[in-house]
């Protein structure tokens, strides 16, 4: 049995989720990891992970949808309440927090793409989600990651440019995997950490100094992509002007 599934044991469950200080709650099967979070923080809960095998009706960004093979990715959504300061900017730093747990487990040189994507030779290996609102308790965020471990080629849809640990070469247990993550999620939560958080994404930016074009909803232009600022929007230098990127499809020009 694949060490994540033991999760499924009222007495496993309990002993992990002691060890990261969180409430967890295990799915072999589930529509979205992203969905029932949203509803248990609707419905209170302030710090919690819900895990799943499998997603049915995996969320991605722009309505996109997130492929899973059962028993392939590490699915899971992080229940953060409060919200942290700027939720997208830490939505984008999750990003580090990823190959950070990534490089402790033996896949180092991950890259990151704003705004949520994580890469491993220039191929999609994990993607951030985020949903923030208010309330009378300082907010909470949602913040859902599905990271490509196990995958062949094979799992992927032909038109989809992605990896996945093991094809890439590492033998990662996702157990062991959620567990380094959620440490570094933490991490990001101090606010001593948040400069050298930017200052790590900066580095392991493919976008930063390079030509972009930008596709907004109701237009598109093209520049070079210099920063993010402390709310996590991107900025974009083009011949009239700065850009400030908020929600958008970037690409390398």
């Amino acid at each position: 049995m694949p060490r994540l599934a033991l999760l499924a044991h009222p007495a496993v469950r309990s002993a992990v989720a002691r060890e990261l200080g969180r409430d967890l709650e295990y799915h072999a099967t589930i529509d979205s990891t992203q969905s029932r979070a949203r509803t248990l923080a609707e419905g209170g809960a302030a710090r919690g992970i819900v895990i799943a095998d499998e997603q049915t009706a995996g969320q991605g960004t722009h309505g996109r949808t997130w492929h899973a093979t059962k028993g392939t990715s590490l699915l899971a959504s992080w229940i953060v309440r409060p919200a942290p300061f700027a939720p997208a900017l830490y939505a984008a730093l999750a990003g580090v927090a990823v190959a950070r747990a990534l490089e402790t487990l033996g896949a180092r040189a991950a890259t990151v793409k704003w705004p949520n994507d994580v890469e491993l030779d220039g191929r999609k290996v994990a993607g951030v989600l985020a949903n923030a609102t208010s309330d009378g308790r300082g907010g909470v965020l949602v913040l859902g990651i599905g990271i490509n471990v196990h995958q062949r080629a094979s799992d992927f849809p032909a038109d989809l440019v992605a990896t996945s640990l093991a094809m890439a070469g590492h033998d990662v247990d996702r157990l062991a995997l959620l567990a380094r993550l959620t440490a570094e999620l933490d991490r990001l939560e101090r606010a001593d950490e948040r400069a050298s958080a930017m200052d790590e994404w900066r580095s392991r930016s493919r976008l930063m100094g390079k030509g972009v074009e930008v596709k907004l909803p109701d237009r598109a232009f093209a520049g070079t992509a210099t920063a993010i600022d402390d709310e996590g929007a991107l900025l974009v230098h083009t011949a009239s002007g700065v850009e400030r990127v908020v929600t958008g499809d970037v690409r390398l020009s």
